[in-house]
């Protein structure tokens, strides 16, 4: 066990909502160059001094929202409280995005008109998964081994188990040896991957489509980036659940969900970068600002209802991937599976703790 584990454990709290308030500090400018702020500019917008001032402003309050989530998350470090723990990751998470939406009610004084030339792609458009089915099917094949591993080994696992522990590094959480004590955890990580599965076969097959200059060198779609960055995410949660679904016999994860989560981290955070700053090098060639779709259909800068376009997926006008459109009742379908879904695998898959 490790020496003093609610600092260590605080600590790396506090490295992520480094990484996270890094993330937000550069996200304005992650976005095409005839948009700031989700707003259609004339691409030299972005370097006059009122741009600096609406980004200047984002930034300060940027930083007061990191310094009350740094002190959240460092108070539930020292007491122990989880509480605290939550209301830090929540302010970080909602304080970003009204700032945001101030800095868009800023600049939309500024706003010029979207172009409503619209450009259709002759080239047949990739309708395949990244990978093949072959390479889908291996987080799945991940989780099912783990779980033909227990079997093998059932004979090994304790009537009672860890499987829960607290920022003390003391387990506070046990389980049995039940079907669903002993498989639950890899039933939820699979029922988590195959939602994944969905929203990359949603994106391969149903974003909007880029205009043919704003393609980067490499001519792979940004939905075809999204859904291979997406197959990463499902072998780190198949990795992940693999080893929760091992604790019957380990009894303790040590360090290795921490490692495998911050290499996970700085992983994707090195590809997005390098995507995302091929995409904007080639959408700066653009002859016509923003991205063909109106202002009045970015509400607060952040979502997107426009019930005139098909497209159910379309790009971030700030920060790297797809949002979706709300004006179809696909996507409302997709938004409700993804809140419910992963709720209902817990109350089914996930045992009752036993304190």
């Amino acid at each position: 066990m490790m020496e003093h584990p609610q600092l260590s454990f605080g600590g790396f709290m506090l490295g992520v909502v480094a990484l996270v308030g890094w993330i937000l500090w550069v996200l304005p400018l992650w976005s095409r160059h005839g948009t700031f702020f989700a707003v259609t500019v004339v691409p030299s917008f972005r370097s006059s001094p009122e741009a600096a001032r609406v980004l200047r402003g984002y930034r300060l309050e940027l930083l007061a929202h990191m310094a009350m989530a740094f002190a959240l998350v460092t108070a539930a470090a020292r007491w122990r409280e989880a509480v605290l723990l939550a209301l830090g990751v929540l302010w970080l998470a909602v304080g970003p995005l009204v700032s945001i939406s101030r800095g868009h009610a800023k600049v939309m004084p500024h706003a010029v008109a979207h172009s409503t030339i619209r450009e259709a792609p002759l080239t047949p458009r990739r309708m395949h998964l990244p990978g093949g089915w072959l390479l889908q099917a291996a987080p799945f094949a991940i989780l099912l081994l783990t779980a033909a591993y227990l079997s093998a080994h059932c004979a090994e696992i304790p009537e009672r188990f860890p499987v829960h522990w607290g920022m003390d590094g003391q387990p506070n959480g046990w389980s049995v040896r039940t079907p669903i004590g002993v498989y639950g955890p890899l039933c939820f990580g699979a029922g988590l991957v195959a939602l994944i599965s969905l929203v990359g076969y949603g994106l391969s097959h149903a974003a909007r489509r880029i205009p043919a200059g704003a393609k980067p060198a490499d001519s792979i779609n940004p939905g075809q980036r999204i859904a291979l960055a997406l197959l990463g995410v499902e072998f780190f949660i198949a990795a992940m659940f693999a080893l929760v679904g091992l604790l019957p016999l380990t009894g303790s994860p040590g360090l290795a969900p921490v490692l495998m989560l911050a290499g996970g981290v700085i992983a994707c955070v090195i590809l997005l970068l390098r995507w995302q700053s091929q995409g904007l090098g080639a959408s700066a060639s653009l002859a016509h600002p923003g991205d063909g779709t109106p202002d009045a259909c970015w509400k607060l800068g952040l979502f997107y209802y426009n019930p005139e376009d098909a497209a159910l997926f379309v790009e971030k006008r700030i920060g790297f991937g797809y949002t979706i459109n709300f004006a179809r009742p696909a996507a409302w379908v997709m938004l409700v599976l993804t809140l419910l879904v992963p709720l209902a695998l817990a109350a089914l898959t996930i045992p009752r703790q036993h304190r």
